[in-house]
């Protein structure tokens, strides 16, 4: 009990809807994880601080998901809390390009191109 009490609310969110999951589909259909998993682990760690980590988690759910903007947007932030601009300005503008609005108005204000 005091283990919950101590976890980020959308830990404890996330956790009850991977429970929810997992009773409703069963435990012999998971497999690896999905790019949607981790993404999902990547803003937890964000959300955590630890930045290092979400971005392997969002390079994970790129590399099973390359046209989805979330991921690239969000890998975006965390490369900016880390400092890596360049990277950063990268991941945005891929974000933009997949229609990425947020990415897109950011960029603009910028200066950038996409």
């Amino acid at each position: 009990m005091y283990l919950l009490i101590v976890m980020s609310r959308s830990f404890r969110i996330n956790a009850a809807l991977l429970l929810l999951m997992l009773f409703l589909t069963g435990a012999e259909t998971i497999g690896p994880p999905t790019a949607e998993e981790y993404y999902l682990s990547g803003k937890e760690k964000s959300h955590c601080k630890d930045y290092t980590g979400a971005i392997e988690d969002y390079n994970r759910a790129a590399e099973l998901a390359p046209d989805v903007a979330k991921i690239f947007g969000s890998r975006a932030a965390a490369k900016r809390k880390l400092g890596d601009k360049p990277g950063a300005i990268e991941d945005a503008k891929q974000a933009a390009r997949l229609g990425d609005r947020q990415a897109q108005r950011i960029l603009r204000f910028l200066g950038y191109e996409w």
